[in-house]
């Protein structure tokens, strides 16, 4: 039977196996063979001998925070397929208020919850309210393949995950200790929720910044400005979120994990160094099954020079940005299995109005230099940034396809069907260039975004290809099908 595509001349990528120069053929949106005999199809794609990687799998991509959630897909789902990611994980929490249909209710306390001291309405109701809506206008909107987590905030939330699991399936579910308060769980509800977790056989995502704390170290930070007048600058939110705010919250998670003996977890955005020894304790001497996620932002910006060289943009993020030595042991942490996932954990600045003419009511403008602001664009470069980086410290392709792709496309439930190259698997692919340098631009990303924080960065690859179940859907950074992606439920079993 002849095939729809042959790529020829790749170097494949494969996780778990290594690399392998062959061919590969291309049916109904499927890998149907690789070898160096695999036909003849009706269009041949040559790689001229560039890596070819399974598409990036983003578990942890947002929309919608400042912003209408799906002008948002619309755009900066491009963007992620344009640089390799064909399937986002989006999470389902405050992006609700920024939704079609829901904006106009922020008002309704049955639907959102909403105090004094939040910058967000978070949704409090249950999500069976949003489906299938949001995977209906999804699919009409998102150029990559998608599928969603969902936040739990409350006990009635979590007393239904067997349903947005069986019938909508949701299989990973995130959760804040700290964040946001009246929305994060307490102890005893984070107790049901890993319960409830390992009877449905479910992920739990855990999210472990302790805000409170985070407060209190910043207002003792504020009166120490007075006298030390460096502290009234970015310094001073860098100095006011120590590596404690993650990490006190992340033991209180591990150690109810393992008293739970839940079957896994994984730690979102992990920054600091403690945080890494952590995991590594808990999953290496105490046997948890516990991974932890970092993005390309606390990978490759380091103080002190990103305060030098971004200033207020760079305390535009959550967790903050940490350390070189913190970046050091994020990157042992994937060498070692403590880290397997690069997310993205993007969120854009809000923009003045939304797209129906009406005021942003969180708006302010972009943060600058020498301006605070909201937003930070982790997501805008996130693959060629890991695998430049990832590289140039000693580790193979392969490693950073299993970080980007084969790890995540595992944790989500979505492996085989994504994450690797392999007979059967979906024809998701990106062709990278590793032959020439190339200077990262913001109006080369696709982005709504103001900025990128790698603006000027020379790397040593480029993604110049990217496939989509068999569809070219960009070349050389040049969109051939736009609004191509679905929706991807991950069922039970």
């Amino acid at each position: 039977m002849s095939a729809d595509c042959i790529v020829r001349n790749g170097r494949l990528v494969i996780p778990q196996h290594g690399i392998l120069e062959a061919d590969l053929a291309i049916k109904d949106g499927k890998i149907s063979a690789i070898g160096r005999d695999v036909g003849e199809g009706r269009e041949t794609l040559d790689a001229g001998g560039q890596y070819v990687f399974p598409g990036c799998v983003d578990v942890h991509m947002h929309y919608g925070h400042f912003n209408e959630f799906y002008d948002e897909m619309a755009t900066e789902s491009k963007c992620m397929a344009s640089l390799g990611v064909t399937t986002s994980v989006v999470l389902l929490d405050r992006c609700v208020k920024n939704m079609e249909g829901w904006k106009e209710k922020l008002d309704d306390r049955t639907l959102f919850l909403k105090e004094p001291d939040m910058l967000h309405h978070m949704w409090r109701a249950s999500y069976t309210k949003l489906f299938p809506e949001v995977i209906e206008k999804s699919e009409k909107t998102s150029s990559n393949d998608f599928a969603f987590h969902l936040l739990m905030e409350n006990e009635e939330q979590i007393a239904e995950i067997p349903i947005y699991h069986r019938d909508y399936g949701i299989s990973s579910f995130k959760f804040w200790t700290g964040l946001e308060g009246p929305a994060a769980l307490t102890p005893a509800e984070m107790w049901a929720f890993f319960t409830m977790c390992r009877e449905e056989g479910v992920l739990a995502y855990a999210n472990t910044v302790n805000a409170a704390l985070w407060r209190r170290i910043a207002r003792a930070v504020e009166a120490r400005a007075e006298s030390e007048p460096r502290l009234a600058g970015p310094w001073g939110a860098k100095e006011a979120f120590p590596g404690i705010v993650e990490t006190i919250d992340l033991h209180q998670v591990l150690a109810m994990a393992q008293e739970i003996g839940l079957p896994e977890l994984l730690i979102a955005h992990v920054t600091y160094r403690d945080s890494v020894a952590m995991i590594r304790r808990y999953r290496t001497e105490l046997g948890l099954n516990v991974h932890g996620e970092t993005c390309a932002a606390w990978l490759s910006l380091t103080w002190p020079e990103i305060g030098e060289t971004l200033g207020h943009v760079a305390t535009c993020i959550i967790p903050q940005l940490g350390y070189r030595e913190d970046a050091d042991a994020l990157w042992q942490g994937i060498a070692d299995g403590d880290i397997t996932c690069i997310g993205t954990d993007g969120v854009i600045s809000p923009r003045e109005k939304f797209p129906d003419g009406r005021p942003n009511p969180i708006y302010r403008p972009p943060p600058t230099r020498d301006r605070q602001g909201l937003g930070f664009p982790s997501h805008n470069c996130m693959f060629p940034i890991a695998l430049h980086l990832g590289l140039e410290r000693g580790l193979g392709a392969v490693q950073i396809a299993e970080v980007c792709a084969y790890y995540p496309a595992r944790a989500m439930r979505l492996y085989p069907q994504k994450g690797t190259i392999a007979v059967g698997s979906d024809a998701d692919l990106v062709f990278v260039d590793t032959s020439r340098r190339h200077t990262v631009t913001l109006g080369e990303l696709h982005t709504a975004s103001p900025h990128t924080p790698w603006e000027g960065w020379e790397i040593g690859c480029w993604p110049t290809l990217t496939m989509l179940r068999g569809q070219v859907i960009c070349r050389d950074g040049q969109f051939l099908a736009e609004r191509t992606g679905r929706y991807l439920p991950r069922w039970p079993g």
